[in-house]
Formats: C-alpha cells, structure tokens, sequence
C-alpha cells in the first residue's frame, strides 16, 4: 500500500511539470532541440533536492510529532492539493509560458515548482517514510512527465494542461485520505 501511495504522491507533483511542460511548447512551438531533456533533468533535479530538504525537516520535527504525525501528512497534502487545484481553476495556462530555452529562467521556474515536493519531503519525513523510495519514485515521475509535456506539447494542447493541474491536485488528495485512513484503522 505505501509504494502505491507514494507513487499517486510523485505522480501528483509531476502532474504540475507535465502542465508546464505542454503548456510551454504548445504556446511558444519554438523550444529548442536539447531543451526538453534539459528542462526534465533540472526539474528532477530541483524536485530531489527540496524533497531532500523537506524530509530531512520532517524527521528533525518526527519526534515532536508522534502521535499526530499522520494528521500532519493529511492536513499538508490536502493544503498541496487545494493549492494545486485552485492555481488550475485561476490562472490561464498562457500565464505559465515562458522562455523555457533560456537556462536561468528554466532554473527559476524549476525552483518555484519544486516548492511543493519540499512540502511533500516535511510531510513523509514526519510519517517516517523511507526516503529513496520515495525520492526514486519522484524523481523518475518529474523526469518523464516533464519530458513528455515538452516533447508532445503541442499534440495536447491548451485545454489539455489545464486539466492536468487539477488531477495533481486530486492525486494529493488521495494521499491525504489514505494518511487519514491509516490514521483511523
């Protein structure tokens, strides 16, 4: 159950790389050759050092938490999940175009993205979950949806990124369900 979980967690970060990633080349079409396996290296890179920050918060706070440590994980992925779907159902996916072939403003934007795998890290750091798995599984699912957003952007289109948005948030609020599941049974 919990490789299940922590794979419905990397899929939901990713979700929001995937957006960015089709959103940026459908809109512009002018990404350049090398710039899509770029960009999918630097988000996975980005995603593992804030997850790698954050887990390493969340175990600091674990013994603080005991007790209520589950409640902690559900009360932070259901904020990441709110947060990702309202971002969706506000902003239009033409606000997240940017020069993605220029490498500062790739570095950047895979820094802002990668604020919410930090908040992830604080979360199953604090649950006690261990941390290559779920660092392999976040890792590989940025890095392939990433690079596939890039690369088929403009097969998708628009109105496909925005949707996507929302099922990151949704995919966090399964993981902040199954924490109050297990936290109840």
């Amino acid at each position: 159950m919990e490789l299940l979980i922590l794979f419905i967690i990397s899929l939901g970060l990713a979700m929001d790389c995937f957006s960015m990633g089709i959103t940026n080349s459908s809109v512009s079409g002018l990404v350049k050759p090398g710039v899509p396996l770029k960009t999918a290296l630097i988000f996975a890179l980005s995603h593992l050092v804030f997850f790698l920050g954050g887990h390493r918060l969340g175990l600091w706070f674990q013994s603080m938490a005991e007790g209520v440590e589950l409640w902690i994980a559900f009360i932070i992925f259901t904020i990441i999940g709110l947060k990702m779907i309202s971002e969706t159902r506000r902003r239009k996916p033409e606000a997240r175009v940017v020069d993605i072939n220029n490498f500062g403003v790739m570095l950047m934007l895979s820094l802002a993205i990668s604020i919410d795998a930090f908040l992830v890290g604080i979360a199953l750091g604090i649950a006690g979950t261990p941390f290559l798995m779920a660092a392999g599984l976040i890792i590989f699912s940025v890095f392939v949806f990433t690079l596939g957003g890039m690369v088929a952007g403009k097969n998708f289109g628009l109105p496909f990124a925005k949707r996507i948005g929302i099922f990151g948030g949704i995919f966090m609020f399964v993981a902040a369900f199954s924490f109050l599941a297990n936290f109840i049974f």
